[in-house]
């Protein structure tokens, strides 16, 4: 792993381990409205013995065994490591119960009351239980992951539905009393494109929302319609326009799809320049802050500066699932802390990086003590 000047690498983490000698209060946290239960599975490559096994490493090498078995057939065994709370909102929401901070969550969680796969989110000021969860095998490899979704329970995920169970002035009350709304995955809910219009139009001209930063996951949205994917961008605008500041965070995939729905032509994903893309999304939605977060270094723009730091890159991570989600949920923790966009990008790396070497969310101390040794000995985290 590079960490570029090493200095001003090693004089970042210092500044930023400081910061938490004089933390600012969180304040008060929305996220909505997803829900899975996750089922993180490794490939079995070469079976040994009843509890010894080889996993298939990559997902070129899991493609190149699938293609084998075209036109014939072939048996590909599947081994569960864990089952465990998933979706996009309820990892952010647990990271940020992890650093103490006040959140609320609404989504599919449960119906009428909490699974007890999302526990943890217990530690939430108010649940909002919309559905039951969704649910997912994650099959996991050293260079990525395949989410395989069963979705039918998300269709819940509604304006009427959540009208339905909380009236008009207890959302606006709700909030208001939030300085932060996170939205996330809204590649696999069908029904947030009118969630959001029906906010716009009902929700937002009633609250405060100078005050208040709205953070978008759109998740990987291939699968949905350019007109779709349009039509979110275009709210996601409107938001600005009523007044949010409006961050939107992506993996490199994800920025590729957005910018070619708004007309970029992008031949090779892996050969972009993501400054490139963030100039040109920057451009074409004017929002507050765009964010890509990257295996080995993340990156946003706001006002038109660029950021970029490395991250702790992980050659063998123990998860990789909700990673994505730790990233967003440490980014979003620092804009709280009114931290520079260099340092939420640290504290973004730091909270994945941690993750995914771990398989759970870290709690601040741990991840100072994580800090300091990415540091001390960057590769000795490799």
């Amino acid at each position: 792993m590079s960490t570029g000047n090493n200095h001003s690498f090693a004089a970042s983490i210092s500044g930023l381990c400081m910061r938490f000698n004089h933390p600012v209060k969180p304040k008060r946290v929305f996220v909505g409205f997803d829900g899975f239960i996750d089922e993180i599975i490794h490939v079995v490559d070469i079976r040994y013995s009843s509890d010894s096994y080889k996993r298939i490493p990559t997902i070129q090498a899991y493609a190149d065994r699938i293609a084998h078995g075209s036109g014939m057939s072939t048996n590909i065994e599947l081994v569960s490591q864990q089952i465990k709370m998933g979706g996009n909102g309820p990892i952010l929401a647990n990271a940020l119960l992890n650093y103490s901070v006040d959140v609320t969550y609404m989504g599919a969680v449960g119906f009428p009351d909490l699974d007890p796969t999302f526990e943890a989110l217990n530690r939430c000021s108010k649940i909002l239980c919309l559905s039951p969860p969704a649910v997912t095998d994650a099959l996991e490899f050293n260079d990525g992951k395949i989410i395989a979704s069963k979705l039918t329970s998300l269709n819940a995920i509604t304006w009427e539905n959540i009208a339905r169970n909380c009236s008009l002035p207890q959302l606006i009350a709700l909030f208001e009393d939030c300085d932060y709304l996170v939205f996330s995955n809204w590649s696999m809910i069908v029904g947030m494109n009118p969630i959001w219009e029906e906010f716009l139009k009902t929700v937002a001209p009633v609250i405060t929302a100078s005050k208040k930063i709205v953070f978008f996951d759109l998740a990987d949205p291939e699968k949905r319609t350019k007109d779709d994917l349009q039509l979110a961008l275009s709210h996601i605008i409107n938001f600005t326009k009523a007044g949010f500041r409006v961050t939107l965070s992506m993996n490199l995939k994800e920025a590729c799809q957005i910018s070619e729905a708004l007309g970029k032509a992008i031949i090779d994903y892996r050969a972009v320049d993501p400054q490139e893309i963030l100039n040109f999304l920057s451009d074409q939605l004017g929002i507050y802050c765009t964010v890509i977060h990257l295996v080995d270094r993340a990156c946003c723009q706001h006002d038109g500066s660029y950021y970029e730091v490395p991250g702790p890159y992980c050659k063998e991570p123990k998860l990789t699932t909700g990673a994505g989600d730790n990233f967003n949920a440490g980014f979003l923790y620092g804009m709280m802390q009114h931290f520079s966009f260099t340092e939420c990008l640290y504290m973004g790396c730091a909270t994945s990086g941690y993750y995914v070497r771990n398989a759970e969310s870290p709690v601040i101390q741990k991840l100072i003590d994580f800090l300091n040794q990415w540091k001390e000995n960057p590769e000795s985290l490799s």
